[in-house]
């Protein structure tokens, strides 16, 4: 009986050492790290946006530029970076915009007027005119009407005691209200007897023209949903503007 004893203890303290070797060998194994692989850092350049909101029109300060942080492999073409142009900003001061440019945007040189002319002259499109209307604000919308808003005209005039209204051209751009433009708007609406100068072709101005001669123009204010930028102004006067005087009717041509 003895010997059975020992035999299965003997049995129990071998089982135990093995367990015991076991757990030591698998504790001193080395723990697995994982490592990232480093980020990638993206090199990024300095190109001149504007600081504010630019206008059609507006003349440009040092104020309207800042140099801002762009990813090299997403510059814009024709944007003017610091490493190649540190120099744009004096540059540009002084020049006017041809197109309205939104804060953050970035300056390209095409998009700015450099030119010793007069404003109005640098900022008409070719082939355009501009003329100037006399309006009131009682013909104007109520004087709701801003530089670079569209219109329509309406011509109405009287003749034997009957007053006649008719449309005579659609979709002009006012360019600015007295000498107001676009970039330099400080009135919210067109105040009482003041001049309205509009974008149009040479055949249009000279409707325009000979229209103030035979009654009183209104400028009818379009929707901004109405105003496409590439729709063209209509012209409803394909024969000219007709008048009567003393009893007869003229018909005024536009060429």
């Amino acid at each position: 009986m003895k010997f059975a004893r020992v035999f299965v203890l003997a049995i129990a303290v071998a089982a135990g050492f093995l367990a015991f070797r076991m757990v030591m060998v698998g504790g001193n194994e080395p723990e697995t790290q994982v490592t990232q692989a480093p980020a990638i850092e993206q090199k990024s350049a300095k190109i001149l946006v504007a600081a504010m909101d630019i206008s059609l029109g507006q003349k440009l300060g040092e104020d309207d530029f800042s140099w801002a942080p762009w990813p090299e492999d997403a510059i814009p073409h024709g944007a003017v970076t610091k490493k190649s142009d540190a120099g744009a900003v004096e540059e540009y001061v002084g020049r006017i915009a041809k197109a309205p440019i939104f804060a953050g945007e970035p300056i390209r040189s095409e998009r700015l007027i450099n030119t010793d002319k007069g404003f109005m002259a640098a900022i008409l499109p070719k082939g355009k005119r501009a003329i100037a209307v006399s309006v009131e604000a009682e013909t104007t919308a109520g004087g709701f009407i801003l530089p670079g808003d569209k219109v329509d005209l309406i011509l109405t005039r009287k003749s034997d005691d009957v007053t006649h209204s008719e449309t005579i051209l659609e979709n002009v751009r006012v360019l600015a209200i007295d000498s107001t433009t676009a970039g330099e708007q400080d009135q919210k609406n067109l105040s009482p007897k003041r001049t309205a100068t509009l974008q149009l072709t040479l055949q249009q101005s000279e409707v325009v023209a000979q229209s103030q001669q035979t009654g009183t123009i209104s400028l009818a204010l379009r929707s901004a949903l109405d105003s496409a930028d590439d729709a063209e102004p209509e012209d409803k006067s394909r024969r000219g503007v007709s008048y009567v005087k003393y009893g007869v009717t003229t018909k005024m041509g536009t060429r």
